[in-house]
């Protein structure tokens, strides 16, 4: 009897701090519809969120159908679930996955070299390359945080078992396509003119950059989570939307309680700590972004400044998980329109180094120096990173081509050839 009295306790105490945890890492889905299944099975909890009614029994259901349909999943959100078993080991596996994941860009690839996220993470250079193997092995669809197009395919043949060395050959060489076409990139790899185009048949069916199937603009779908507006000199936040969920706890009759009714109470009671610890981790999250990126509400993407999950991590406190869980499908409208934050949270651009100019930043001014470029006198990729420096942002003629890319502008020769 002595010991079931004192295991009560201990075991009390560890649902409730592994329940606070699971709240801290959810994403703002997982937490809508796990405080929607709880709400329906637990008589003492009531869930409310201010632009909608209380969530009353036999409705609950209806309501998280209408709430989740049709609602699409974001690239960090399906990553982050499909690599789930990894990062549930903890210690530096996790920060190599989080580390990994920060790096990814929109069309799935990562945007940086492995040396240089290896040298941001403080290891070993062959210790980021495993686990990126391993990574580019668990998450589907295959191609995923690829480093460049050759490995992007590269990875989807390997899916589909059609790896052989004529397709080794082939992306080998698949510079030479873009040179001379086909009959350049057989030339250069040694195989048939028939082979290169069965070959290339099979790449055109194959997706290079599969992150874009995540790419639905969730800034045109909901309202946003965190509104910024003017205070003084400076910026406020008011938090306007699902985050806002309200958890509230019934009292408890003063009459006998049943044991499942004082196991319901403690859940509830327990829910609501986790939730209290959530906004303040969310607020926390959002007043370092507005400490950082006051400037971006005034002057746009150019103001932005490097900002890193780690340094929001180390300067409130919380784990780079809760962090990256928190910023997961935040969305911030400021005077600049709504934006996802974590546009909010740049990396530094590629040359630049930790205190080099933010990517959003770099390629803003790069699109102006393009725009108002002379048609008869297109600027190079050397000129434009000569531009670029001269203004105090440093990034290489390479990472210039990269951006270029991204914007939609053609390489000098062949805007000078449209002119």
């Amino acid at each position: 009897m002595t010991l079931s009295t004192r295991l009560h306790p201990s075991q009390t105490q560890s649902f409730r701090l592994g329940h606070v945890t699971h709240v801290l890492q959810m994403s703002g889905e997982e937490l809508d519809d796990h405080l929607y299944r709880t709400a329906r099975e637990n008589p003492l909890l009531i869930v409310r969120q201010r632009r909608y009614t209380a969530i009353r029994a036999g409705s609950a259901a209806d309501l998280i159908d209408a709430g989740m349909a049709n609602r699409p999943t974001s690239l960090y959100d399906h990553v982050l679930h499909e690599l789930a078993g990894l990062i549930g080991h903890g210690g530096p596996m996790e920060r190599l996955i989080l580390g990994l994941v920060e790096e990814l860009e929109p069309s799935g690839w990562i945007g940086r070299p492995v040396p240089e996220i290896a040298d941001n993470l403080g290891l070993a250079c062959h210790l980021v390359e495993t686990a990126l193997a391993l990574v580019q092995r668990r998450v589907s669809p295959a191609g995923l945080f690829a480093r460049d197009l050759a490995e992007c395919l590269r990875l989807q043949l390997k899916d589909k078992e059609l790896w052989d060395a004529e397709a080794e050959a082939v992306l080998a060489h698949l510079p030479a396509l873009e040179r001379g076409g086909p009959a350049a990139l057989a030339r250069a790899a040694g195989l048939d003119d028939a082979t290169v185009a069965a070959q290339l048949a099979r790449l055109r069916r194959l997706d290079p950059k599969p992150g874009g199937q995540f790419a639905a603009d969730p800034t045109l779908m909901r309202a946003p989570d965190v509104r910024i507006e003017p205070d003084g000199d400076g910026w406020r936040a008011v938090f306007t939307s699902r985050f806002a969920t309200e958890v509230a706890v019934l009292p408890r009759a003063e009459a006998d309680v049943s044991p499942d009714l004082r196991q319901a109470l403690g859940e509830a009671r327990a829910l609501k700590q986790a939730m209290d610890l959530r906004h303040n981790a969310l607020k926390h999250i959002v007043q370092v972004i507005i400490d950082v990126q006051g400037a971006f509400f005034r002057g746009g993407p150019e103001a932005l400044k490097p900002l890193t999950q780690a340094t929001i991590a180390q300067r409130t406190g919380f784990h780079i998980s809760t962090v990256s869980r928190v910023l997961n499908g935040l969305l911030i409208e400021g005077p600049n329109g709504i934006v996802e934050a974590r546009t909010l949270c740049p990396r530094p651009s590629a040359r630049g180094g930790a205190g080099g100019a933010a990517k959003p930043r770099v390629i803003a001014r790069l699109r102006a120096l393009l725009a108002a470029e002379m048609p008869d006198a297109p600027l190079s990729d050397q000129q434009l990173a000569d531009r670029l420096g001269r203004e105090g942002l440093r990034v290489s003629r390479r990472v210039v081509a990269k951006y270029r890319q991204e914007l939609g502008f053609a390489p000098v020769a062949q805007r000078r050839l449209r002119a």
